[in-house]
This record gives structure tokens, C-alpha cells and sequence, in this order.
């Protein structure tokens, strides 16, 4: 009996967890946000953090049905694999807002995972 306890609460702890970072995705406000141009500059002290950025589509690549990515301008890399229907909606030349979790934050190599599409209507300050 005590076994299964732990067990059981163990897999309520981690189910906790994973479900956290959803909601923080999904309804959470992001740390800082921020004009393709300025990320690498300005990114670093958010690594780890929910962010948006807005910028420039570049290219989609959703050639794997389970991933979707979509590119922006300086180097900006955001992982839709949560949701790779969104990436195929953006084609080169739109601007987008996209929030995710600043995993990688360097001149030419930023990549924000967990990635969705923000709504343009949402208001958006970004950093400078």
C-alpha cells in the first residue's frame, strides 16, 4: 500500500511539473519582448524565460509532420514541434509575434522553443 502511494504521488508530482510549463506557455506573461533585431543584443539575462519576439518570416520548414519551425531575420530559430500546424500557416515575408522559451541566445544563433503564435492584437512593449 505504501508503495503504491509514492508511486502514485510521484506521478502527480511530475504530471505537476510538465503541466506547469504548459501553462506557462499557454496563459503566462511574458518575461520581456522584443523586435527580432534587439534579441541577441539585449536576450541574455532572459534565457530560460517565456519571451515574444516579433519579426520577419525568412523561411518555414515543416517537412517532418511531427516538427514545425519557423525562421526569422538574425538568426532567430523557433521550434513549433508542440505545434507544427502553426508554423505551415507563416509563409516568407509575414510578420508574425511568437512566444517560447529563449533556450539560445547569441548574434546569429537565438532559438526559442516551445514556440506558439501570439495574437498581433495582444499588446506588445518591446524592449530597447
Amino acid at each position: 500500500m505504501t508503495s503504491t502511494l509514492l508511486k502514485l504521488s510521484f506521478l502527480i508530482l511530475v504530471s505537476v511539473s510538465v503541466g506547469c510549463q504548459a501553462l506557462k506557455m499557454d496563459y503566462g506573461q511574458p518575461a520581456a519582448q522584443f523586435l527580432e533585431k534587439d534579441v541577441a543584443a539585449l536576450g541574455q539575462k532572459y534565457l530560460g524565460k517565456k519571451i515574444t519576439i516579433k519579426g520577419t518570416v525568412t523561411r518555414t520548414d515543416v517537412s517532418d509532420p511531427k516538427a514545425g519551425w519557423i525562421h526569422l531575420g538574425n538568426g532567430i530559430r523557433c521550434d513549433f514541434s508542440r505545434l507544427p500546424a502553426m508554423a505551415q500557416s507563416k509563409k516568407p515575408g509575414d510578420i508574425c509575434f511568437i512566444d517560447g522559451i529563449l533556450k539560445e541566445c547569441e548574434e546569429g544563433n537565438i532559438l526559442l522553443e516551445s514556440a506558439m503564435l501570439r495574437d498581433p492584437t495582444a499588446p506588445f512593449s518591446p524592449e530597447r
